[in-house]
């Protein structure tokens, strides 16, 4: 009895290890957040309004993975390669998995809800969530991406294009903030963003 009883803990320890040194893997095989501080207080700072009009509730993207970056829909050349790769990453994880995807806009008098569901469209990814939001003036998208991000977007005089950063962001379940990374990094972050789910799986089961 009593070797059985060495031999089940023995086992049990085992998974136990088995477990906790997949842990400890997946999260050495990331980079440091960009913060230690979780970003959804932060955000919660700058009003949101979805595509409807309605104020965004952070809450609903809560204990998921985030891919986020700040787009505007006039915008010819950066944004268009952002938002193809965050439908390249939504594309490759399985439906159901906890995962979304966020685009601030940067020109919120003109990206009306109208305006946004219509680029939306074209970057749509069947069964996954994609929500597309407006800070409340320019002025404040621009504001937000600086602090909570370190992404800078201006304007130059005369000039209707808004000059930003190639950059978007994963938002670990817990609200961490890993990039930036850039349009290129496609395969980088694909990684990246397995990783983060699986861990968000983890912590939610156990």
């Amino acid at each position: 009895m009593r070797r059985s009883a060495a031999w089940l803990y023995g086992v049990l320890a085992g998974a136990a290890l088995l477990v906790g040194g997949f842990s400890w893997y997946e999260r050495e095989h990331l980079p440091e957040p960009a913060s230690p501080q979780p970003l959804w207080p932060r955000l919660a700072a700058y009003p949101l309004t979805d595509e409807e009009g309605r104020p965004f509730a952070l809450e609903s993207l809560r204990r998921n993975v985030v891919i986020l970056a700040f787009i505007y829909t006039r915008c010819p050349s950066v944004c268009p390669r952002l938002s193809g790769v965050m439908q390249e990453l939504l594309s490759g994880v399985e439906v159901g998995a906890p995962v979304a995807a966020l685009s601030i806009s940067l020109d919120p008098e003109r990206d009306t809800g109208a305006v946004l569901t219509t680029y939306a469209s074209a970057y749509a990814v069947a069964g996954r969530t994609w929500r597309y939001v407006r800070p409340q003036s320019q002025p404040y998208a621009f504001l937000m991406a600086r602090e909570v991000f370190g992404v800078t977007a201006t304007t130059l005089p005369g000039q209707a294009e808004i000059l930003h950063n190639d950059a978007f962001f994963l938002i670990g379940c817990e609200g961490q903030v890993y990039g930036p990374y850039a349009s290129t990094d496609l395969e980088k972050a694909r990684k990246h963003l397995q990783k983060l789910i699986s861990l968000c799986e983890r912590s939610s089961s156990g």
